[in-house]
């Protein structure tokens, strides 16, 4: 596997694998984040370096949305 391929399996968020089926060869809608809705802002806290190379992981996005409703009054 090719250094590209190992960093797009990692979540650029926390490094753990992100769970991607488009990367086991998967279509698309097999993927877990096909139906999971990302806020803009998330995409944001990635580094830029990071950015478009690799998917956020369903448990980052869980503690993203759970942060921001927390703070919602």
């Amino acid at each position: 596997m090719t250094d590209q391929t190992e960093q797009a399996k990692r979540c650029p968020l926390c490094g753990r694998d992100n769970g991607c089926a488009v990367l086991s060869g998967k279509p698309v809608e097999a993927c877990w984040c096909s139906t999971a809705g990302f806020p803009r802002e998330i995409f944001e806290i990635i580094p830029t370096e990071d950015r478009r190379k690799a998917c956020i992981c369903s448990d980052c996005l869980r503690a993203f949305k759970d942060k921001q409703a927390s703070r919602q009054p």
